[in-house]
């Protein structure tokens, strides 16, 4: 059965930031679980399950930082097997493909950035902030600038973007600019941006996440259409027992 460890080069087998960020996601996804699949998980760790499942969720949330906890209500939440990663362009096609090591993991959708020949100015992930982390970790300031978000998160842009009253444009992304140094063929920019897709920019509990809105981004409005991935799983989990 594969461990939720994320593996990292001089990992001492302590908690790291990508798993207190997995941390969060598991309360989240905990909430989504039905009272009766709580109490059973609550009892699996050992622990004492009365209660409301408000109650519940949040005494779990606190035991996870013991890896034993961790690790069963990954596997409870996520399973063991990884699940698949792409890359498609914003209307739908997959130009990349690959069965994840871990699931959930932003190293498997990492690995398949970097095998691109020119790494792209914009990548709109589920969970923005833990690839950016991630991958800043592996090549320090591939996500950048401001660690991949639009803005510098100073407590002034958190709150103009907070209330819609800023917005980051990109006009390189439809006409091409002269080119930065490495910048990329299509834009000329060198600049490298992660952003939450629509259906996940809510669920993060940083407030600097905000900086990673694709509504604040005009030219992005009308070209990213979230539902083209979740479409193709939908389709892909057809097949799933072949």
């Amino acid at each position: 059965m594969q461990s939720p460890k994320v593996a990292n080069d001089g990992d001492d087998g302590n908690f790291n930031d990508d798993e207190k960020i997995d941390e969060e996601r598991l309360t989240d996804e905990l909430v989504n679980l039905k009272v009766q699949e709580v109490r059973a998980l609550y009892k699996q760790c050992g622990l004492d399950d009365k209660g409301s499942k408000v109650d519940l969720v949040m005494r779990l949330s606190d035991k996870m930082s013991s890896r034993v906890t961790y690790n069963k209500v990954f596997e409870k939440v996520w399973g063991a097997s990884g699940g698949w990663a792409v890359i498609t362009c914003p209307c739908g096609v997959v130009y990349s493909l690959k069965f994840n090591l871990r699931a959930e993991s932003p190293r498997d959708s990492l690995d398949l950035l970097l095998s691109w020949k020119h790494f792209p100015n914009i990548s709109v992930y589920d969970y923005a902030r833990r690839l950016a982390l991630h991958a800043n970790r592996r090549q320090p300031g591939l996500f950048a600038p401001f660690q991949g978000r639009l803005l510098n998160p100073t407590p002034e842009n958190i709150k103009q973007a907070s209330e819609g009253k800023v917005h980051v444009s990109m006009p390189w992304l439809k006409n091409c600019k002269v080119p930065d140094k490495d910048g990329h063929p299509l834009t000329g920019s060198s600049q490298h941006f992660a952003l939450n897709d629509v259906f996940h920019q809510g669920n993060s509990k940083d407030q600097t996440d905000v900086l990673r809105k694709l509504e604040l981004v005009p030219e992005l409005t009308s070209l990213i259409n979230s539902q083209c991935a979740e479409q193709l799983f939908s389709g892909m989990r057809k097949n799933i027992t072949f």
